[in-house]
This record gives structure tokens, C-alpha cells and sequence, in this order.
């Protein structure tokens, strides 16, 4: 340094110490970094260095000290051409304030961090996305800063197009920065960093050009790059561009509709059809641009559908529950296999089709095969074997029950009696509790199972034999090899192998030769049509005992030798199964799982034994067969299909959250929760069990003494039902959000009210005569209105006295006087005709605190699946119920009035409704309009009970029908309710509890417009919250007590139809 250098630099240093009271503190922190900072700058630079620091000092205290602190690490990083620019645009950030200051100070002190993984050019940039986000929040800048020194780490020197991205945020989307550097780092930091930087790019022109959020676009096209190849993504990002010249929100929805084609079609059609839609922009029509990119367009799905080789459930659900129909001649319900999964009751993947017993779930698409043919063939294939599991009894199966081709192991006295202290939700939960190692019983029980259910398709259904046994040799031709298996695990394969109809070629260890043959002959016995679900039962254990004696270790190549199926005898003798042996071994097996598992778990002899065995893991899916869970399936298959659940009320007891619990714990088939059972895996079982409790309870409310058949479930986002069957009807839905009708939404399944008992009916007249009698007295004040005096007549029975007093005055006055001075009474006919319409909801089964029991016992729980698993014990009591229910008081009222109905001889009808989901709206008829009263209606009135849900709408619309059909002058329609309309996809939380009020109010609009006067009684304490919006304009009264609806609703007759 020169001497005229030196001195320039002492005395700045000298004149910064005098700036102000604070200034010394500056040119300390001036006096020791010049040292290090003149090494790396020429003179002129360095006493320019001092000049910046000077003026920065009359600036800011806080500010030139970070500038002089920083400037030593800074000038490693900063060329000296550089350093105004460096000084001007740090310090640019404050703006006289103590957070501009700490901001541009700290933007200083970030210089050399920042600078080592961007360049100067990109540093400036950055500068000014700091500055830009400053005018908005010093504090979101502050942690800005601190996020991106972060971030710019692990991006490797290459964070040019993150900048890029942020500054423009700053001016677009300055909210979402912190989300946006949330989003970088969870979903760009594994992306290859040419992939990475396109990403970023087309996010910043989406945000520059369409407003579309930056966020969306990374997560949405981070995810779709990580799913394809290095070929396509070029593709993929070259389609994007083009896409995003011409319309951002267009090239957006794109990015969510190539996830749905990618499982239809590959990357090449999608460039195709692609190429297509940008046709559409030739016209400059936006509108059909963006109605091809989302898929709304017709043309778009058939240009897809030509491309496609794959198969959509939702397309060819009907022609497969058709198909199911014709086989088993039973209805079965089809469903995509994800709405079994997100149930989460025991099932988890949606890849593979499932049964639990009722309804067939197969896979939203398959896109298996080249050809729609082959990839339908598929679906078919799939499906006929869950409907064989169905059909041929799978889930029947009877622990007595005896089998056809076995002597039977597990109807033995010893472990029978040890199983009497044991309490099973099912059969097969008895069964599987026999074996100690009960993953290996269930993958043996499922390979005999599957193999039966395959031979009875083979011997009933002809028609499917090719395709089936194309699809069967695919199957076997994707199996693992035999020799790179464990021993026990091979010889499982083994059984697998010889199940798909496998003869040559098949390898066993050399040691178990003779085991390989015991085994053969039980899959081939098993082989049979007359083979019941006991037999694959009694194959099991003998089966289990065979492999369970076999180590799982680890053998070579050389220790396997060819098995030659010709020197097997299939006539095995019984004393090669040594069955007594095998009880013996059973009853060991059932002793230790049951009393002393954890003590043998920890026997140190124990785990020795096994400590050169490899862990026994389930055999690979063999995907045509799907996934199968007999124990799950039997347990909902009785509920679905148990008999009347008051048929049997001494022994019918609700199905507890423990036994649940204990029964899914010792279950093989929740493959999540195994002996390892941290504290998260506690949380997932309890999730499972109560959700399996709340889908036992809805299945047992929907298995009601009503039930005339199983429940159908269409989504709620399809299209147009269709009325095929007798005693259907569908009517059009309003949906206020849109303005208008959705056509043909709701189905209406028309029931006649199976017979009851009378005395019921019998015993309400009696309780109640003395109410009974004013009631009559009421009604028969009726009839001297049926003739009424007709005044101001021209002739009749006697002068009018007010007519004729009329008319003198008149004739005082000189007025003219009318000469109508007679009256006569005339007869009256009453014209009428009423509908009443009773809420039969799941919650008219609440109990009315009239009972010497607390409100606390008797209360409903708020819990969901707590009120399922009360109200179903309280649906179970049966004459044991000692309190009464919302629905026994409505019935008592209807009783009532239907007595003294009689009495007048309006036309009158009643009616009940409930239903599950728009497909399933069910209406009681209990009296028709145009039916007599006879010894059948109080039947019926005894058999009102409650269902399930609440759409008012269609059945409002249906009961307007039947009254449009009555000659009548007057029509009325009687709504009795317990709450608001709500059913599935009805009445959700939010918005959809006014969709449903806005249809109701929609339907009593349509019965007014017909001529028939709505009224609409509720005993919901609540009920003004949604009455006024509901009726409005219509009348409706709100019961607070509801022990005084049988006095109340004669009254409210009287007063609607007089």
C-alpha cells in the first residue's frame, strides 16, 4: 500500500469516528477488517471500499457495521469491479427503519454464504426479489434470507431459475413465498437438475402469463416426472410449453389430466392426442381448448378411448354386475377396489381385485394388455373369481361342518373343549386359532381355497375356460423361481405352482421329496367340484402340519432335484398323514398360542432353534386370484346376510369393540400389526377397529325386519339412474348452487309395510281413550259443517233477518233493495285428501327421557360410532326395551288419528321413507290413498320402525305423485320429521346441509305449483334453524314436546283441512 493510500485510509477512518456518538464502533470494526480486505482489492478500489463504508456510516450505524464485519469473507467471493454494485444494493434495502436496517444488514452478512453457491449476476437478482418483498413484509424477507441460504446448499450451484422463480413471485405471488421455498425443498431438491430447472422455468411463465400458482405447478409436474422416463420427460416438457404459449390455465389442467392417462395410454399417444388439442387453438376458441385439455369435451375422451387399450371399471361396471347376475343369479355389487382400501377396515391396496363377501372390487383401470379384448378378458377373469368365492361358499364355511374327502381333524373332542373358553366372532377366526403360526395357515388355507373356487368355475362355467386358463399360465409365467426360495417357502411355491397347472418342470428340495408328494395329493384333492370350504379346512391342517415341521433355511441349487408328477401315487394311504400325530401336534400348537406364547417367545432354547431360520415370508400375489380375507369376509358376510335381527332377541347381542379387537389381533390377515407392534401401529389397529365398527353397525341397521334385498350403491358423482324394475321410480334432484335439476338423480324403491302384529295398535286405543274420545268429539263437530246455510238466496227456507233489515233501510233511503232475502241449507261434501309422510330415520330410534332411567343412561352418544353401536343395542332389546323411542310415540299419534279419520271419510294415505344414498330411497306404503282401512293397516303400523337416512326430496316428490293421482277439491301433505334432510352425499357438513334444504324446499315449491298444500311437523328442538329457509313461505310447526304429538296432530289436521 502506497504512503498516500495509507493516509487517505487514516484519515477516513478518522473522519467515520466522528460521524456521530455511535461512529467509533464503526471505524473499530473499519480499523480491523481493512487488513484482510485490502489484500484482494487494488488501491483504488480499497479507497473506494473506504469512501462506501464512510457513507454508509452517515446512514446507518447498524448497516456500515455489517458492511465492513461482511467485507473481509465478501471480498473472497466479490471481483473488485463488483463492489459498488455489492455496497449499493445491500444498503438499497434500507429505508430509515429498524428493520430495513437489520435487514440490509444482515443481507451484508449473508453475502459470503449466498455468493458461494450463486453467482454475482444471480446474487443481484436476488437482491432485488429481497427488495421487492420488503415493500410487503421486512419479516418475510428477513426469513426469506434465511431459507435460501439453505436452500441454495442444496441445489449445488444451481439455483439461477429458483431466483428467477422468486422474484417474480415477489411481484405475483408475494403470500406464497414461504410455501413456495416449502414446496422447492420438498419436491425439486431429488429432481436431476436439467428436469429440476424446466420444472422451475415453466412454473415462472405460468405465474408471468396465467396467474397460475407456482406451488401447484411444481408439485403437480415434480410428481408426474418422477413416474416416466428420461425420453418422455422431453416430451412431456415440450408439450407443456407449447401448451403454456397458448393458454396457462389449459397447460395447468393438463398437468392433472396426464396422471389419469398415463394409466390409460403411454407418452406417445398422450403426444398424440396432445397434438390434437392444439388443432383446436387454430380457432383461437379458448373455451374449447381448455374442454379438450380437461377432458370435457367429447371429442377429447373418444380420441383417448381410440388410444387406449385399457379398461375403466366405471365403463363396463354394469356389463360385470350383468355378467355376475347371469352366473350366480343373485345381485352383486361391483366397486373399484381404492373405496374397500379407504374404508380402512382391513383391507389396504386397491391394485388387486377383493370380495368381502357381498360386493366384487376390482381396479379402477386395467391396462394389463395391448388390446381392449385381452385387457377386458382380464377384468373378466378377475371377476369371476371373486364371484366364485361368493358362489361357492368360501365364506360359509361351518367349524362342524363335516367335509367330503377328509376325516375330520378339527371336529375333535380334546380342542374342542379347549375352545369352548374361547368367545369367536366366526367360524373361520375358531379355525385359524388352532395353528400357532397363522400367516403360515392362512397362505396355505388361501392356495387350497383359491384352487377349489378355480376347479368349480372350470366345471360351471364353460364359457370363460380359454380365457381363464390364458390368464392362469400368465400367472404362473411371472412366478418366483422354486430354487431361489427357503425350503418351506419353496415347498408353498410348490403348492402354488401345481394349483395353476403346473406338471413338468417343478423343483423340490431333494430332502422333502415325499412331503412334496403328501402335498400334491391334497391340491389335487382339492382339485375337485365337489370339494366344500371344510375340505380346503381339513387340506390346511393337514398341510400346515407337513411344512410347519419344515426349517425355512436357505439351501443350493444343487440340494433341489426335478419332481417327476408320474411316480406320484394320488391314492395315498390315511397312515401317511399319521393323523393322530397331527391332533396331537394341533392340540400342542393351539395349548402354546393360547396360554404360553410370550413364555415360549422368550424361551432362550426356543429362539436357538429357530436362529438359522430365515423368517417365513408370504408368498408372492398371484394377481388374477387377488387379495383374500376370509376371517374379515365371514364376519361381514353375517351381517349382511344374517336373518331378521328380532327374530332371535335372547341371543342376538351387539358385536363389542373388544371382540373386535381381539379378533384382529390374533387375525393373519392385517398384515400391518404383527408381533412387532410399535405404539403407531396401536393407533392404526384402533383406526381399524372403529372403522370396522361403524361398517358392522350400518350394515346391520341396513339388515332390518324392511330389508327386501340388498342395498345398491351407485356414487354420488355418476350420472342418471334408470327405473328398471317394478316399484322403482326416479325423480330429477334440485341443486340450488347450480340453479337447475339434476335429471333422474334419485331412485325411489316403492315398498309395501310387511305385516305386523295388531296389537300394538289395539294397545295405543286403549292407553289412550280418554284421548281417544275427545279426538272423535273434535272430528264429529265436523260433520254438522257438511251442511251449511247459503244466505242471500232469491228463494229458500225462511227470510235472511239481516237481508231484510238490509233492505228496509234501503228503502228509506230510496235506494233500490236487493230481493236475495232467503237462506236454505245446502249440503256440503267434503273434498279432501291427505298424504302423511313419516320420517323413518336411523334417529327416530332416540329415546324420549319419559322413563325413570337418567338422561345420562338413555342418551344418545355424540361419537358417530359410538351412537351406531348404541343405537344398534337399542334396535337389539326388542321387548326388552323398557323407554320409548321418537318412533313409537309417531306411531301411537298416527294410530290415533287413523281411528278417527275414519269417522270423517277423507281420503287419506300414510307413508314412511328412509333410504341409503340417492339409488336407495325407500318408500313404506302403509295405507294407500285409494285403500280401504282394514285389520291389515294396524299390522303394518306395528312394523314402522327406524332405517336409516333422510332424503326428503324424491319422497316428498313420489308422495306428490300419488296425490296429483286423487280427485279431490282440497290436498294436503303431512310431513312428520325428527330433523333436518340428510343422506350420503346429501347432507355433509358445509355447504351440503343447505343443499339438501334447498331441495326439500324445491319439492314442496313443485307440490303448491300442483295444487296439494304442504305442512311440515318436526320434533326437533332445532328445527327453526333450518324450518325457515326450508318452508319459508309454507306452514310448519316445531313439536318441543314430543309426548304431545298423538294430542297435537288431530289438531293440526283439523286446522289444515277446515
Amino acid at each position: 500500500m502506497s504512503l498516500e493510500t495509507l493516509e487517505i485510509w487514516a484519515s477516513e477512518g478518522l473522519d467515520i469516528c466522528k460521524l456521530s456518538p455511535r461512529s467509533w464502533e464503526v471505524s473499530i470494526d473499519y480499523f480491523n477488517s481493512s487488513t484482510d480486505v485490502q489484500r484482494h482489492l487494488p488501491s483504488a478500489q480499497f479507497i473506494s471500499w473506504t469512501k462506501i463504508g464512510k457513507r454508509l456510516t452517515k446512514l446507518s450505524i447498524d448497516v456500515a457495521k455489517s458492511y465492513f464485519l461482511s467485507s473481509p469473507k465478501s471480498m473472497l467471493r466479490i471481483r473488485p469491479r463488483h463492489l459498488d454494485d455489492w455496497a449499493n444494493l445491500s444498503s438499497k434495502l434500507y429505508k430509515g427503519t429498524w428493520k430495513s436496517a437489520k435487514l440490509s444488514s444482515k443481507f451484508f452478512e449473508a453475502t459470503p454464504l449466498l455468493m458461494e453457491y450463486i453467482s454475482f449476476e444471480e446474487w443481484a437478482k436476488y437482491a432485488e426479489f429481497l427488495n421487492n418483498l420488503s415493500k410487503r413484509s421486512y419479516d418475510l424477507a428477513i426469513d426469506s434470507l434465511e431459507l435460501s441460504i439453505s436452500l441454495f446448499e442444496k441445489l449445488d450451484n444451481d439455483s439461477g431459475e429458483v431466483i428467477n422463480l422468486l422474484l417474480d413471485s415477489s411481484e405475483k405471488s408475494w403470500k406464497d413465498i414461504k410455501m413456495i421455498f416449502e414446496t422447492i425443498n420438498a419436491y425439486m431438491i431429488e429432481v436431476e437438475a436439467f428436469n429440476r430447472n424446466q420444472i422451475l422455468n415453466l412454473s415462472r411463465k405460468l405465474l408471468v402469463t396465467g396467474n397460475i400458482n407456482p406451488i401447484d405447478t411444481m408439485k403437480k409436474t415434480s410428481s408426474i416426472v418422477s413416474k416416466i422416463n428420461n425420453e418422455d420427460k422431453d416430451l412431456f416438457f415440450n408439450m407443456a410449453k407449447s401448451l403454456s404459449t397458448i393458454d396457462p390455465k389449459s397447460c395447468n389442467d393438463f398437468f392433472d389430466v396426464v396422471p389419469i392417462l398415463l394409466e390409460k395410454i403411454n407418452f406417445q399417444q398422450i403426444s398424440s392426442w396432445h397434438s390434437h388439442g392444439i388443432k383446436n387453438s387454430e380457432n383461437q376458441n379458448i373455451e374449447l381448448i381448455n374442454d379438450f385439455f380437461t377432458l370435457k369435451s367429447k371429442e377429447s375422451r373418444e380420441i383417448i378411448d381410440s388410444l387406449s387399450s385399457s379398461i375403466e371399471l366405471s365403463k363396463v361396471k354394469d356389463i360385470i354386475r350383468n355378467y355376475s347376475l347371469a352366473l350366480t343369479g343373485r345381485q352383486i355389487e361391483v366397486k373399484e377396489s381404492s373405496q374397500l382400501a379407504e374404508k380402512n377396515i382391513g383391507w389396504f391396496g386397491d391394485e388387486l381385485a377383493t370380495t368381502e363377501g357381498s360386493t366384487i372390487f376390482m381396479p379402477s383401470i386395467v391396462n394389463r394388455y395391448l388390446s381392449k379384448e385381452e385387457n377386458f378378458g382380464f377384468l373378466k377373469v378377475i371377476s369371476t373369481h371373486q364371484i366364485g368365492h361368493i358362489e361357492f361358499g368360501s365364506f360359509d364355511f361351518d367349524f362342524k361342518k363335516s367335509s367330503n374327502f377328509f376325516e375330520n381333524l378339527r371336529i375333535n373332542e380334546t380342542i374342542n373343549k379347549k375352545m369352548l373358553s374361547n368367545d369367536y366372532l366366526t367360524d373361520l377366526s375358531k379355525f385359524f386359532d388352532i395353528f400357532n403360526d397363522k400367516k403360515l395357515s392362512l397362505d396355505i388355507f388361501t392356495i387350497f381355497e383359491s384352487t377349489r373356487v378355480d376347479s368349480h368355475i372350470f366345471s360351471e362355467y364353460l364359457g370363460i375356460i380359454n380365457i381363464y386358463t390364458d390368464i392362469r399360465d400368465s400367472a404362473l409365467a411371472n412366478r418366483p423361481q422354486i430354487k431361489d426360495l427357503p425350503v418351506r417357502e419353496s415347498l408353498v411355491e410348490f403348492l402354488i405352482r401345481i394349483s395353476l397347472g403346473q406338471n413338468s418342470n417343478l423343483y423340490v428340495p431333494t430332502e422333502y421329496s415325499n412331503e412334496a408328494k403328501k402335498l400334491r395329493h391334497l391340491i389335487k384333492t382339492i382339485a375337485s367340484n365337489k370339494a366344500t370350504v371344510e375340505d380346503s379346512a381339513e387340506a390346511t391342517i393337514r398341510a400346515y402340519h407337513i411344512l410347519n415341521e419344515i426349517k425355512n433355511e436357505q439351501i443350493d441349487e444343487d440340494e433341489f432335484e426335478e419332481f417327476n408328477a408320474d411316480e406320484t401315487n394320488d391314492q395315498l394311504e390315511d397312515e401317511n398323514y399319521k393323523e393322530e400325530q397331527i391332533i396331537q401336534s394341533l392340540f400342542s400348537e393351539f395349548n402354546q398360542s393360547n396360554d404360553n406364547l410370550d413364555e415360549s417367545s422368550d424361551n432362550p432354547e426356543n429362539f436357538e432353534s429357530n436362529e438359522l431360520d430365515n423368517e417365513y415370508s408370504s408368498p408372492q400375489d398371484i394377481d388374477y386370484r387377488g387379495e383374500f380375507k376370509p376371517e374379515l369376509s365371514q364376519l361381514l358376510s353375517q351381517m349382511e346376510y344374517s336373518e331378521n335381527e328380532f327374530d332371535d332377541l335372547d341371543t342376538n347381542e351387539p358385536i363389542t369393540q373388544e371382540q373386535l379387537e381381539e379378533m384382529l389381533k390374533n387375525s393373519p390377515e392385517i398384515e400391518e400389526f404383527d408381533q412387532n407392534m410399535e405404539e403407531s401401529d396401536n393407533s392404526k389397529l384402533s383406526d381399524v377397529i372403529e372403522n370396522l365398527m361403524k361398517e358392522l353397525s350400518n350394515r346391520d341397521i341396513e339388515n332390518n325386519q324392511n330389508d327386501s334385498g340388498t342395498l345398491q350403491h351407485v356414487d354420488e358423482d355418476g350420472g342418471p339412474l334408470s327405473a328398471t324394475e317394478d316399484g322403482t321410480f326416479t325423480y330429477d334432484e334440485w341443486d340450488f348452487r347450480a340453479n337447475e335439476y339434476k335429471n333422474n338423480w334419485c331412485m325411489i324403491n316403492e315398498k309395501v309395510m310387511p305385516d305386523g302384529d295388531s296389537e300394538f295398535y289395539k294397545k295405543t286405543l286403549n292407553d289412550n281413550s280418554h284421548l281417544l274420545f275427545q279426538i272423535k268429539k273434535q272430528f264429529e263437530l265436523f260433520i254438522p259443517e257438511m251442511y251449511r246455510k247459503q244466505k242471500r238466496l232469491i228463494d229458500g227456507e225462511e227470510h235472511d233477518l239481516d237481508a231484510v233489515l238490509e233492505a228496509v233501510i234501503d228503502l228509506k233511503t230510496g235506494i233500490t233493495p236487493d230481493e236475495k232475502l232467503y237462506w236454505r241449507r245446502n249440503k256440503h261434501e267434503r273434498s279432501v285428501a291427505v298424504a302423511f309422510l313419516l320420517d323413518l330415520s336411523a334417529s327416530t330410534a332416540e329415546a324420549i327421557d319419559d322413563t325413570k332411567k337418567s338422561s345420562d343412561e338413555w342418551g344418545a352418544p355424540d361419537d358417530p360410532v359410538e351412537y351406531m353401536a348404541w343405537l344398534r343395542s337399542r334396535r337389539t332389546d326388542g321387548i326388552r326395551r323398557s323407554y320409548k323411542r321418537i318412533v313409537d310415540v309417531e306411531k301411537e299419534g298416527i294410530s290415533l288419528l287413523v281411528n278417527s279419520l275414519e269417522t270423517l271419510g277423507d281420503t287419506y294415505g300414510i307413508y314412511g321413507f328412509s333410504g341409503y344414498g340417492r339409488e336407495n330411497v325407500e318408500f313404506y306404503t302403509i295405507k294407500d290413498l285409494d285403500e280401504k282401512f282394514s285389520e291389515i293397516i294396524p299390522k303394518r303400523i306395528d312394523r314402522i320402525s327406524p332405517l336409516h337416512a333422510t332424503r326428503m326430496g324424491p319422497a316428498i316428490r313420489h308422495t306428490i305423485t300419488k296425490l296429483s293421482e286423487v280427485d279431490t277439491k282440497s290436498k294436503f301433505l303431512f310431513l312428520i320429521s325428527d330433523g333436518r334432510p340428510q343422506d350420503r352425499g346429501y347432507s355433509r357438513e358445509g355447504v351440503e346441509k343447505e343443499y339438501a334444504v334447498h331441495d326439500t324446499r324445491q319439492s314442496l315449491i313443485e307440490a303448491k305449483n300442483k295444487g296439494i298444500t304442504p305442512f311440515c311437523l318436526t320434533v326437533d328442538k332445532s328445527g327453526h334453524d333450518y324450518m325457515k329457509t326450508m318452508m319459508e313461505d309454507f306452514s310448519y310447526e316445531v313439536l318441543t314436546d314430543i309426548n304431545m304429538l298423538p294430542k297435537r296432530l288431530p289438531q293440526l289436521y283439523k286446522n289444515l283441512t277446515t
